[in-house]
């Protein structure tokens, strides 16, 4: 059988039908790390079948949710973005319970968009059927643009699905085959995609090449291959401000801001009319008649893409909407968020030159305030 592959933004509907329905439970299982046959039940929900339907419908997506983990300080890997969720549903007839059904997901941190539709997965068991209904999304290469705006001798990172087996193989999901990085028609370095893969750990492989020199990149998976083209910016003026985040599909991915950068900070604080008198009858100039507490402040930065092709709409789309993300800057990997709530796409045949202005408010105050 198959393991499903679910991404938990998107609704994860499961839909268990029988003619002698009268209810149904549905234990769920999430955890991460290695398989386990027999996982410790994370919640048990139940339903009774209504107005003679015959049929139950769970959503099982938001209780996911509560198990992503975003773990990220510069180590592409085990990053606590995917999860095991294991689901048996046991329907009743009323009087006794019926043969159960069993499905093993990998959930990842990813969405599908309306126009995706949902991905309709069916199972039968004696004479109840269940239909899975969610977003599976790509299979194999786990990011959108066709096109890599490469620094100069950048580390580049790839994400796809390793090919994923359990239940001593009766279980699978099968992911990429091979990463080939290339300069022109040569393959200068090649990645053999994980197979058997049974943890969450590794359930996205980051195909590395440290090569300096390189034009495109091929994933193949079986007969077919995926090209993206590397771009090496030249660009030296200004500093390049890597930023990692989510992507759609629940991966990390890096892309790099290489034009101009200007970093502001906002300043909250509270002001009170303080007594100044002294014993005296009298007081000092020096002391402060207004006095302020309650400090806070944070710094924004606005960073520019350089310019880049019509397939960075979609990564932008991406980052604007992306849980979580990272800037590499002052030699650390710390956490901001995107501000921009409205961007214009732009394509090259419209603006010919294609530039995004990114800000991003770091997520975190200037004043360490943690307790």
């Amino acid at each position: 059988m198959a393991i499903f592959k679910v991404n938990i933004n998107t609704p994860v509907y499961i839909k268990v039908a029988n003619a002698t329905l009268a209810n149904c439970t549905l234990n769920v299982s999430i955890y991460s790390g290695t398989y386990q046959t027999s996982p410790s039940i994370t919640y048990q929900l139940r339903k009774n079948e209504v107005a003679n339907n015959n049929f139950v419908i769970f959503e099982i997506g938001e209780l996911i949710k509560d198990f992503i983990e975003y773990s990220f300080s510069g180590t592409f890997g085990n990053n606590g973005l995917n999860v095991w969720v294991k689901t048996v549903a046991t329907p009743n007839d009323g009087t006794n319970n019926l043969p159960a059904i069993t499905t093993n997901m990998l959930a990842f941190d990813g969405i599908g968009y309306f126009e995706d539709g949902f991905t309709t997965e069916t199972q039968t068991s004696s004479s109840t059927t269940l239909t899975l209904s969610t977003f599976k999304g790509s299979t194999t290469k786990l990011m959108s643009n066709d096109t890599i705006f490469r620094e100069s001798q950048e580390i580049l990172k790839i994400p796809v699905l390793a090919n994923l087996s359990v239940n001593s193989g009766a279980d699978t999901l099968t992911g990429a085959t091979t990463v080939n990085f290339k300069n022109g028609s040569t393959t200068v370095s090649s990645v053999t995609v994980g197979t058997g893969v049974d943890t969450t750990n590794t359930a996205i492989e980051y195909a590395t090449s440290t090569t300096a020199s390189l034009t495109s990149v091929d994933i193949v998976t079986g007969g077919s291959t995926e090209t993206i083209k590397v771009e090496e910016q030249t660009c030296q003026k200004f500093d390049n401000f890597p930023i990692i985040f989510i992507n759609r599909f629940g991966a990390l991915q890096r892309i790099n801001f290489f034009l101009k950068s200007t970093q502001t900070i906002d300043v909250a604080r509270e002001e009170y009319k303080a007594n100044t008198l002294t014993t005296g009858a009298t007081y000092s100039v020096n002391n402060a008649q207004y006095k302020t507490r309650n400090i806070t402040s944070r710094e924004s930065i606005t960073l520019n893409t350089g310019y880049v092709n019509d397939s960075y709409n979609q990564v932008i789309e991406e980052l604007l909407m992306t849980a979580r993300c990272w800037i590499f800057k002052d030699n650390q990997h710390l956490p901001v968020i995107p501000q921009n709530k409205q961007v214009t796409f732009k394509t090259s045949l419209n603006d010919k030159i294609v530039n995004y202005t990114i800000n991003f408010k770091f997520a975190f105050d200037k004043f360490n305030t943690i307790r």
